[in-house]
């Protein structure tokens, strides 16, 4: 192996384990111990042969209980998380290998260390839950159906499928894609006789459900409940539970958490827009990115975790265009100007390690304002702060995402809602609470402390996200 092709690899590596393998013990995010419990469950289930009774909650997550069921045994949280970690590391690298397979070798490469360094893929990927895996999954099905138009190789194609049916394995959601392939599929081959063009769907919806009833046997054993089960995830928190936000939050969302890679590229192809003129993968990738992200404001609940397959779709549209200003010799701006962007995200992502879930795009971060952020993170901060406390041991502490709290904190650990029962010394007001309803209880909290001076802001990312209060003045 030369040397380049050695430094090559070592730099892959770096950038998939670095912010990925480290400090997975600091905190626990508000879903992970739902999850532990739905990876113990699946996976007692298949050791005792209850093959139909595998599907443990609707979203389904079967894809995340698959991966994590190795380190189930597990007593930390590192270890738990390792081999989801590992399964997912390898399906990036695939990812870029469609990449270089797609727009040539330089684009693999330079895609596989770009999306990497994504930081809200990075975010998801260290937690114990199936967003991160859906958004994988999408990506690396539309990569396989539009390797297969280039190439007209019918393996790639059936990649597309089985892609397609763990996308939907992992967060139901993923079902938009595999009715957007097939009217894709239909476009693509509609000059060719009616015959040909089943011939090719078939392909396609033959590895879709084979991936389908591979993953999930339970369909084989019983299809109509399965399918029933799944059917009660649209009528779950995810699509009932309202947030004061409305159709256009998602707008921020893709402003928020874009990256300055992604920025850079939009102005490169403002600089040089020759480079993606007329190129159908892009309006592909972005087609589906659009209707996806419409789909997700339909439902009352929103989060930002929501509409990462569209995030992931916009960096991988940013490779492309990346790839094609490194070719042009002449276009200088624009590589300077994503040199110092690709300088300025990793800057970012050291300095936030390892709270990535906390991200905001640093040119935008000025405008955060009160956007609800968080998902557990920087508990483990406050929880050091009352630890150093002379009698910390003897502390009550009311706080937001108690349960996930219970063994960071050395006293007792109570319900923020509980606040206000005269037993507790400090609650400990947390960001993600902001963007609820009027009527929702956090907001009612919110309101409660408006006027008091909390003994300690913790700031991530350089973002006020935690408010120590006293209540023994």
């Amino acid at each position: 192996m030369k040397f380049s092709q050695l430094a090559l690899w070592v730099v892959l590596l770096l950038a998939i384990t670095l912010p990925r393998f480290t400090d997975l013990n600091r905190f626990i995010t508000g879903d992970e111990k739902r999850w532990q419990a739905n990876v113990a469950g699946f996976t007692m289930k298949l050791a005792h042969g209850r093959i139909g009774e595998l599907l443990q909650q609707p979203h389904p997550g079967i894809t995340t209980q698959w991966f994590a069921s190795p380190g189930i045994w597990q007593e930390s949280w590192a270890g738990k998380k390792i081999p989801l970690i590992i399964a997912q590391s390898i399906l990036l690298l695939f990812a870029g290998y469609l990449i270089g397979r797609l727009w040539g070798k330089s684009a693999g490469i330079l895609g596989t260390i770009i999306l990497a360094l994504h930081p809200p893929l990075i975010a998801h990927t260290r937690v114990y839950a199936m967003d991160s895996l859906l958004a994988i999954f999408v990506l690396i099905s539309l990569l396989s159906l539009l390797v297969w138009n280039k190439k007209q190789k019918t393996r790639y194609l059936a990649y597309a499928g089985c892609a397609a049916a763990l996308a939907a394995l992992s967060k139901l959601p993923g079902i938009l894609l595999m009715l957007y392939e097939i009217l894709a599929i239909a476009w693509l081959v509609r000059h060719l006789q009616w015959n040909d063009r089943i011939k090719k769907i078939g392909i396609y919806l033959a590895s879709f459900v084979a991936a389908s009833i591979l993953v999930l046997p339970s369909l084989l054993v019983r299809p109509l409940g399965v399918l029933g089960d799944m059917k009660e995830f649209f009528f779950s928190e995810d699509y009932t539970v309202l947030h004061q936000y409305g159709p256009m939050y998602y707008i921020g969302t893709l402003i928020f958490l874009s990256t300055p890679i992604f920025i850079a590229a939009l102005l490169a192809a403002f600089i040089h827009p020759a480079i993606i003129r007329r190129k159908k993968d892009i309006i592909f990738l972005l087609l589906f990115a659009l209707a996806f992200t419409a789909t997700m404001s339909i439902g009352a609940k929103k989060g930002d975790r929501y509409i990462l397959p569209a995030l992931l779709i916009l960096e991988t549209c940013a490779v492309y265009a990346i790839a094609q200003v490194w070719k042009k010799k002449h276009a200088k701006a624009g590589a300077m100007l994503l040199v110092a962007a690709g300088a300025l995200q990793i800057i970012n992502l050291a300095q936030m390690h390892p709270y990535y879930l906390a991200y905001v795009n640093p040119i935008a971060k000025p405008w955060i304002g009160n956007r609800q952020l968080g998902w557990g993170e920087g508990l483990d901060v406050a929880a050091k702060y009352i630890n150093k406390k002379s009698d910390s041991e003897h502390l009550s502490i009311a706080t937001y995402y108690s349960t996930q709290s219970e063994d960071l904190f050395q006293g007792s650990v109570a319900p923020l809602h509980q606040w206000d029962s005269g037993s507790h010394d400090y609650a400990i007001v947390y960001r993600a609470m902001y963007g609820r309803s009027a009527d929702a209880w956090e907001t009612d909290v919110l309101n409660q402390f408006k006027a008091k001076t909390p003994e300690k802001t913790i700031f991530i990312n350089g973002i006020a996200y935690i408010w120590i209060y006293s209540l023994k003045e």
